[in-house]
């Protein structure tokens, strides 16, 4: 039979921020750069998100006019994926937006302000040396980077340029730097990193939020500054 092309609603992902009784169906997303169930289908994102659009007629019919880049791309495809950290651009609105999560752990988006929408930050997922003995790093969004990346490590995070695809900064996964809860039992919560710990062949992350100590596995610690965070964060505030 294959793959499925349609969703019920209400088996669609819990990280999709839509009311379960308000239709039968929800969009199911492409095959893309972010996994199904931690996505968001461009269609919804212009109708549910946005509000761009009444149905997925129109909201197609936005889509594929070209009205909606994604971290510096035109995406004509209304169900393809775009998820933690991407930077959405309404050209017409002069609008940006970053994909974040909330408190429940679902997909949201934040106003950003032009200069931060001209960088994504982007967790390391994997690294390996290529020929020429360089060093390619897999990042969370299916983005690959090569160059001298020796003192990078699985589980931090680089912020990248999206005018040119090079790394601007290094944020270590280290104590003392900020980091955010992306998955888990506690989504959403922000603080600064005071403890890594080694059990077997996990790692996990104590971050301290306003006084009160968080565990989570290290993948689910996303680096975000050091002193400051380098993005905007759902309840601070729009775009400047």
């Amino acid at each position: 039979m294959g793959a499925r092309k349609q969703l019920k609603r209400y088996a669609m992902p819990k990280t999709l921020k839509l009311p379960i009784k308000e239709a039968a169906w929800v969009t199911k997303s492409d095959p893309g750069p972010h996994s199904a169930d931690r996505a968001i289908p461009l269609r919804v994102l212009v109708r549910d998100y946005l509000g761009l659009a009444r149905n997925a007629k129109e909201a197609d019919r936005v889509v594929a006019m070209g009205e909606v880049v994604v971290d510096g791309r035109i995406r004509k495809n209304p169900k393809f994926p775009v998820g933690l950290m991407d930077v959405i651009h309404i050209p017409k609105l002069g609008k940006y937006y970053r994909i974040l999560v909330d408190s429940h752990g679902r997909l949201d988006l934040v106003e950003i302000g032009v200069e931060e929408a001209k960088y994504k930050l982007c967790q390391v997922i994997g690294k390996q040396v290529v020929r020429g003995g360089k060093i390619q790093l897999n990042l969370h969004d299916g983005r690959n980077v090569v160059g001298d990346f020796r003192e990078v490590k699985r589980r931090d995070v680089v912020q990248l340029s999206l005018e040119d695809g090079s790394v601007l900064k290094h944020l270590k996964l280290a104590e003392g730097n900020l980091g955010l809860i992306v998955r888990g039992k506690n989504p959403g919560i922000v603080g600064k990193i005071v403890g890594i710990r080694k059990i077997g062949k996990h790692t996990t992350v104590i971050l301290e939020s306003d006084g009160a100590r968080v565990e989570a596995p290290s993948e689910y610690a996303f680096v975000i500054g050091e002193d400051s965070p380098l993005i905007t964060l759902l309840g601070t505030g729009g775009a400047s």
